[in-house]
């Protein structure tokens, strides 16, 4: 019977961990964009198209990190382009635009005569394919706090200057992505570091708190009285 309440406080406080402990989310996904319209969209599906509770991602309350990468050539149109804006939406499962955050950004600037010396001095690995005239960008959005209602999908657009009205102002890009990764709240955190103590702790006031019960409660049957003694008469 003891084997049995130690197994029970066991399954219990595993139970109990499961809703407590959470993990940190951190995906990279690729950006496929449509350069047919006039600001190119890619979307980043992070859950079904049902919206259940069941098949959230990212945790209420977990702060949400995003880091935007761009593989761009140096071409002298991308250098002439100058400033353009990457703009990340948060939508719901019915599209609603839950939180957006913008960044502007361009290809690092080199005066002409340092790019003729540097291709003069990478003539060789060009020439091999071994190398190839491009920059990466980095860009990092800022901190987004999951609410209640979850993200189901990322909007990663490219806007142009005001000054654009066609695609002349959208940037030549090779490949694109984007790195998602959520930050644990602190007591949350806590709870991570210091699970397997916290699952032992829980396991034994489980079965303490069993223990105890059945005795205050069940102890006519757990503990059965001894039979009177009867003498033997001569």
């Amino acid at each position: 019977m003891l084997f049995g309440i130690l197994a029970s406080g066991f399954v219990l406080s595993g139970f109990v961990m499961k809703h407590l402990v959470q993990n940190s989310i951190q995906t990279t996904e690729t950006l496929n964009s449509d350069y047919t319209k006039s600001s190119p969209v890619a979307f980043v599906p992070l859950m079904s198209s049902s919206g259940a509770h069941g098949d959230r991602v990212i945790p209420y309350n977990h702060k949400l990190q995003l880091a935007v990468s761009f593989t761009m050539p140096e071409s002298e149109y991308n250098h002439k382009l100058g400033v353009f804006q990457v703009r990340v939406q948060f939508l719901s499962a019915n599209g609603i635009v839950t939180a957006s955050s913008s960044y502007p950004c361009m290809l690092r600037f080199k005066r002409g005569p340092i790019r003729v010396i540097e291709t003069f001095l990478r003539s060789a690995p060009l020439i091999a394919g071994l190398q190839s005239e491009t920059q990466v960008l980095d860009i990092k959005m800022s901190d987004h706090i999951e609410g209640l209602r979850p993200t189901a999908c990322l909007k990663v657009i490219l806007e142009q200057r005001a000054e654009f009205q066609s695609v002349a102002g959208i940037p030549q890009i090779y490949a694109g992505s984007l790195v998602i990764q959520s930050e644990i709240p602190q007591l949350r955190r806590f709870v991570w570091y210091w699970r397997r103590t916290i699952f032992v702790w829980t396991s034994i006031m489980s079965f303490l708190t069993e223990l105890v019960f059945i005795l205050a409660f069940f102890r006519p049957i757990t503990v059965p009285k001894g039979r009177p003694n009867i003498g033997l008469k001569s």
